[in-house]
């Protein structure tokens, strides 16, 4: 298990499950987050330095590399530069996100930390300068995050290349993402939520046959059997979040947006042809979001269906209420019991809509009250997806469809309640007090 004269050892987080295969990340299953925990620094010193005494300026970085298919994401940042006391322990006491809310679609990632004492004044400037906040932006695979982190990632890279490699500390962990959970996943090389320590050793040291329940961690300081670990050591807290809930920042949360807010011209109409376009209107506005929805990286498949059927219960709930609201000189006009969509046409392309290039197996554990109403009607390979032509007859049990996708919706509103997360589309909507006739 030694890794360039480092072994790790695996503990669970505090008040989390104690056995390893509970607490392995599995694939498409959630998200993950990788945080600096700690890092502590036993730095020996030279012969001169042994006995006048002095210091060193260390630089530290962490190296994450994220690995989909054949593509493949590096992510280097420099963490923390600063001059240090040799000869002793030296506790950097840092709590750093690495990676945030990153989508547990990969095959495999690998976290890596390099530590060199820089001994060039002119490289100490330049990682000087790296050790800005900016530059340690935490890797969330957003587009426009990506595009800093590689370009930082290629300044660190070469600083380090350009320092002295005898003094560097280097510890590698890879983490293979599977779909099965196991009994030793750690020991066997796949991702786990819970404490990571990379510690150094040299052979025939007491960490040689170390036992990880005697491992404590104490604030920020590792202690073993009871007694301060004087190693040099690395800790990451690795965490998942099964859900992350809709993204304020992003091109297809503003077309949702854009349905949302042209629902609100039928305030300004009395004629039902009229009312029935705006509503077709804001379901094309729906779609193209659905598309944009489906080209975000961030997010695993299934939240992504949770989404696109949330966001048209959002849009038919408001549609309802603006229906109801009718001015008084067109009182004669019917108001609707279940005001839902009508046209056989908008149905079919909202269940397109829905079910997408997603397998119909997927669709149906995302959705499963939808899936299995599907699943009961019509013949459907769960291997793949959804042939549109099935659903010709469909409309004539729209009523009990879109009640089935307001109830599974429903399941994910509860979810992300229960998560402390917010739903956050249709909330600067008008209410209907708001909204002056």
């Amino acid at each position: 298990m030694a890794i360039l004269g480092t072994r790790k050892f695996w503990i669970p987080a505090q008040g989390a499950s104690p056995t390893q295969k509970e607490n392995q990340i599995l694939k498409n299953k959630g998200y993950f987050n990788i945080q600096l925990h700690s890092v502590n620094y036993m730095s020996v010193g030279n012969f001169f330095q042994k006995i006048f005494g002095g210091s060193d300026t260390v630089a530290l970085a962490t190296n994450l590399k994220f690995q989909s298919g054949v593509d493949t994401i590096e992510a280097i940042s420099l963490q923390d530069v600063r001059k240090i006391k040799v000869d002793r322990n030296n506790n950097f006491g840092l709590q750093r996100n690495v990676a945030v809310k990153i989508p547990i679609i990969a095959n495999a990632i690998e976290i890596e930390v390099k530590m060199t004492a820089v001994k060039n004044d002119l490289l100490q400037a330049k990682f000087d300068m790296l050790n800005k906040s900016e530059y340690r932006a935490a890797l969330q695979l957003a587009p426009t995050v990506v595009g800093q982190v590689l370009t930082i990632t290629s300044l660190v890279k070469t600083l380090f290349t350009d320092s002295d490699p005898h003094a560097q500390l280097e510890a590698k962990y890879a983490g293979i993402i599977s779909t099965q959970s196991e009994n030793n996943p750690v020991y066997n090389g796949k991702l786990t939520k819970g404490l990571l320590i990379m510690l150094s050793t040299n052979d025939g040291d007491k960490f040689d046959d170390a036992s990880e329940t005697k491992f404590e961690i104490r604030g920020d300081t590792l202690y073993y059997d009871n007694n301060q670990v004087e190693n040099t050591y690395i800790i990451f807290n690795i965490s998942f979040e099964e859900l992350k809930g809709d993204d304020e920042k992003s091109n297809w949360f503003k077309k949702y947006t854009d349905a949302l807010n042209n629902l609100e011209n039928i305030l300004l109409t009395s004629d039902q042809n009229e009312i029935e376009k705006i509503y077709n209107n804001s379901i094309k506005s729906w779609i193209e979001g659905n598309a944009l929805l489906d080209a975000d990286a961030t997010y695993i498949n299934s939240e992504r269906i949770k989404i696109r059927i949330t966001s048209l219960k959002s849009i038919n709930d408001r549609y309802n209420e603006l229906k109801q609201i009718i001015p008084p000189s067109v009182e004669t006009i019917k108001r609707p019991t279940q005001p839902t969509p009508t046209s056989p046409g908008i149905t079919i392309d909202i269940l397109n809509s829905l079910t997408g290039s997603t397998s119909f197996g997927d669709f149906k554990i995302a959705l499963p009250e939808t899936g299995s109403f599907l699943n009961n009607n019509f013949i459907i390979d769960p291997t793949k997806t959804v042939d549109s032509s099935l659903f010709i007859d469909l409309p004539q049990k729209e009523r009990k469809l879109f009640k089935l996708i307001d109830r599974d919706a429903g399941k994910y509103l509860k979810q992300l309640v229960d998560n402390n997360i917010t739903w956050n589309l249709g909330n600067k909507i008008k209410t209907l007090g708001d909204i002056e006739l």
